[in-house]
């Protein structure tokens, strides 16, 4: 992620400074990244002449915590600083920070340097002024920005987990390859599932997916998924699937994303357009989670989002 973020601004002009303590991560960074305008380095000292940093480790909040601690006691007072955690709140890493009207959350979405999405996360103390700042800026970069709520996994995990979730549970009735399948035939997205976890990574899936089980019931974790090792899911060529099979998943996975959509709207964790723009922009859906709740009668609603929470 802090590649493809880095690499995503020196395409913009910027000068880009990476910093990585692993010494195999890294060498990897400077050979991948030599063609752009991207300094690599260990060392946090270095940090202190640029106007803004981005922490995008692993989803660790201890981790997280750390790095922001080095990164604040080096930067400069105006230095604007940013967490691009996916799942963990941005309130609960403020006492590490100097200055935390200057500190927000900058969720690039993966694969950083391609997806179109960042959501905007400010904390009680961040200056306004600010946050209105880098959403332009970040604009200017040619990403669409979304303002969201300090909520776990903000917006577009919040509305892409259930759905990745629920798919993993229909190994009950079917194969990866048969889920991904009907997914992208039947359900209208661009990618299935299964294909999905396997460009983010399962190790982020897994981790998100955990981080999100404190919102209650229709955000819990599949077991098949953090049962699964670090590797990718083997997904079946398939061709068809059996009829009632197909009905099943298709009810199932369109239950999984009407639920979090609705959530989002009823909770005005962001606005309905940014929504739609999330389900198509960023996770590829044909028809929006909205959409879908603006088409379909209420009584079908609440027949496919109890069929999605009975499975858990």
């Amino acid at each position: 992620m802090g590649k493809a973020i880095a690499k995503h601004q020196a395409e913009q002009g910027y000068q880009v400074l990476l910093i990585e303590i692993d010494p195999r991560q890294r060498e990897t960074a400077q050979r991948e990244l030599k063609e752009f305008n991207i300094t690599v380095s260990s060392t946090y000292p270095e940090l202190e002449t640029r106007d803004f940093i981005i922490e995008a480790v692993f989803e660790d909040l201890n981790l997280k915590k750390e790095v922001l601690r080095k990164a604040s006691g080096v930067a400069r007072n105006e230095t604007i600083i940013a967490t691009n955690t996916s799942s963990l709140q941005v309130k609960d890493m403020i006492d590490e920070l100097a200055n935390p009207s200057r500190f927000l959350g900058v969720h690039y979405n993966n694969p950083a340097d391609f997806n179109p999405i960042v959501e905007i996360i400010e904390t009680e103390y961040t200056d306004k002024a600010l946050a209105d700042r880098t959403e332009k800026w970040i604009a200017s970069t040619g990403k669409h920005t979304v303002r969201c709520a300090d909520t776990p996994c903000f917006v577009l995990n919040r509305q892409s987990l259930p759905f990745i979730n629920e798919a993993a549970r229909c190994l009950d009735i079917a194969t990866a390859g048969q889920i991904d399948f009907v997914a992208k035939k039947k359900v209208g997205v661009a990618l299935g599932p299964f294909e999905v976890m396997n460009l983010v990574g399962l190790n982020i899936i897994k981790a998100a997916s955990r981080n999100l089980e404190v919102l209650g019931k229709g955000y819990a974790s599949s077991e098949h998924l953090q049962e699964m090792n670090d590797g990718n899911w083997e997904i079946d060529e398939v061709k068809q699937v059996d009829k009632e099979i197909t009905m099943l998943i298709t009810r199932r996975l369109r239950g999984a994303m009407i639920f979090s959509g609705k959530d989002i709207i009823d909770r005005k964790l962001c606005n309905r357009n940014d929504l739609d723009m999330i389900c198509k922009s960023a996770l590829g859906y044909e028809k929006s989670s909205p959409e879908w709740l603006e088409i379909l009668e209420a009584s079908v609603i609440k027949k496919l989002i109890d069929l999605f929470l009975s499975s858990q």
